[in-house]
């Protein structure tokens, strides 16, 4: 096809004349070359993979120690703004507004039913209501408490707010102690400015 075609040379110089012979290029290959095209180097599959050279096993030691590292920081991290109280998921929030601190505590019933609809229907009432306390500790920048405050509800089930606000700049961190019966959980969040 464009064997016929003359490629652009200067005036009065010879044609280069390119041959290619595949076999000769490969014997002159290095080894690892002459050993793929032989069909003698096989793709290293599984596990194997991430041991397989030094780099590939510096990757994999990297992800063991970051992965180590991540489960250690959330074991020691003080904050635990989520919890699980009997069949009531419980996340506390804390932020900071001008001169005062809001805190709200959501308290929801995962299972969906409330004692007014699947309770009614099937009179089974899955959720009954129970009565549900909380402590809130103020903590201060050097950990100790600056205020406390009590509140108590009916919890009836679904989706229900513990909110309350102190007008104290200092405060770093909220804690939390909800007690439902027998049950107790402690839950902590960092002040968000």
């Amino acid at each position: 096809m464009f064997e016929d075609v003359d490629e652009a040379h200067a005036d009065g110089e010879e044609k280069i004349v390119f041959r290619y012979n595949r076999e000769e290029r490969i014997a002159k290959a290095p080894k690892i070359v002459q050993d793929y095209y032989s069909g003698g180097m096989r793709p290293v599959r599984g596990f194997k993979v991430l041991i397989a050279n030094k780099s590939n096993r510096f990757v994999l030691l990297a992800l063991v120690f970051f992965v180590a590292a991540t489960w250690i920081y959330t074991g020691l991290n003080r904050t635990r703004a989520y919890a699980k109280l009997g069949n009531i998921s419980l996340e506390l929030q804390s932020f900071a507004f001008e001169e005062e601190i809001y805190v709200t505590l959501k308290l929801n019933d995962k299972t969906g039913k409330t004692n007014k609809t699947a309770g009614a229907k099937n009179g089974s009432g899955n959720s009954a209501p129970k009565k549900v306390d909380v402590d809130f500790y103020f903590v201060g920048p050097e950990n100790q408490v600056m205020n406390k405050e009590a509140m108590s509800m009916i919890y009836k089930g679904g989706e229900e707010y513990f909110r309350t606000k102190l007008t104290d700049y200092d405060i770093i961190r909220v804690e939390a102690v909800v007690a439902c019966g027998e049950e107790k959980k402690q839950l902590s969040a960092d002040v968000k400015r």
